[in-house]
């Protein structure tokens, strides 16, 4: 069975040395911090940089995650995604042969796919992994230049599928997903926090976002308020995170996550990996000036 979702689970960052490879020491650092005030680790997916690492890289970042999270209550899910079903196979038995509690794949990118190869893709995994690890679909049709439709997610759910995170920002397809699986173990994730209280009020179970990362307190408050059934106070912390994710910038503002994380709470977690580049000084002067505003949260 699913584990089961209730609170902020990063989307966590990776943090990497001078020289581009993994820094595994601010990694272990920032998990453990992280640890106590989140309910699991999203690991190896576009905040943790995954598209700009080797293989071995991204193993041992899973590997890392996995070791700081052993003989606790936190889940770990391993972003396995690639545009090769053989590649992302590879990766997916590797998350089991380590403990993960779930491996996320991406819908193929960069060639364009229809519908039935996207649906060859996951069965494919689900028949050499479904036994040994849920498998997820992870949907981000801007990054990947396809949206999978309700209908479709029902079918795979129908099939092995074990979950969804799905990052289209579309409450009407999350609504759709939720109508058409049957299976009441089905896990539905949010990869946004800026809709978190209205996937939540439709029947979604959990939030991987980045801003966990940074203010997990603010994530799990959310959770928190929606669980209590207090509205005005879910909908107030909501409009608060999404005022929030609206300063931190277009696209998937992981140089930005890099500096805030050590101004606002001391914690080094490296750099950037090219090329991606640390914020210059400017940047980060602004980047203070928003966390500021937000001194209250945590």
């Amino acid at each position: 069975m699913n584990k089961k979702f209730h609170g902020a689970m990063p989307a966590l960052i990776t943090p990497f040395d001078e020289r581009g490879e993994v820094d595994v020491g601010k990694l272990r650092a920032f998990v453990q911090w992280l640890q106590p005030r989140v309910q699991g680790f999203y690991v190896c997916g576009s905040y943790g940089s995954q598209p700009l690492m080797r293989e071995d890289q991204c193993r041992l970042v899973a590997e890392t995650v996995m070791k700081e999270c052993q003989g606790k209550s936190t889940t770990v899910i391993v972003h396995v995604g690639h545009p090769s079903t053989d590649i992302t196979i590879e990766r997916a038995r590797h998350a089991a042969s380590i403990g993960a509690h779930g491996a996320a794949s991406l819908t193929p990118y960069y060639y364009l796919h229809g519908p039935q190869l996207i649906n060859d893709h996951f069965k494919a995994l689900i028949d050499a992994v479904g036994r040994d690890i849920p498998v997820y679909l992870y949907n981000n049709p801007k990054y990947t230049n396809y949206c999978v439709t309700g209908e479709q997610v029902g079918e795979l759910a129908a099939y092995g599928l074990r979950g969804l995170k799905d990052s289209s920002t579309s409450i009407q397809l999350f609504y759709n997903c939720i109508a058409a699986v049957k299976d009441p173990d089905f896990v539905f994730l949010v990869g946004s926090q800026t809709m978190l209280y209205p996937c939540l009020s439709a029947g979604g179970q959990g939030c991987v976002s980045g801003m966990s990362n940074l203010f997990p307190g603010l994530v799990n408050a959310i959770f928190d308020a929606a669980a209590a059934g207090d509205n005005k106070r879910a909908v107030a912390l909501q409009q608060e995170a999404n005022e929030l994710r609206h300063l931190t910038g277009t696209g998937i503002p992981v140089a930005f996550y890099h500096a805030a994380i050590k101004y606002r709470w001391g914690i080094d977690i490296g750099l950037p990996r090219r090329p991606l580049k640390p914020l210059d000084a400017q940047a980060e002067a602004r980047v203070r000036a928003t966390l500021d505003r937000f001194r209250h949260l945590t």
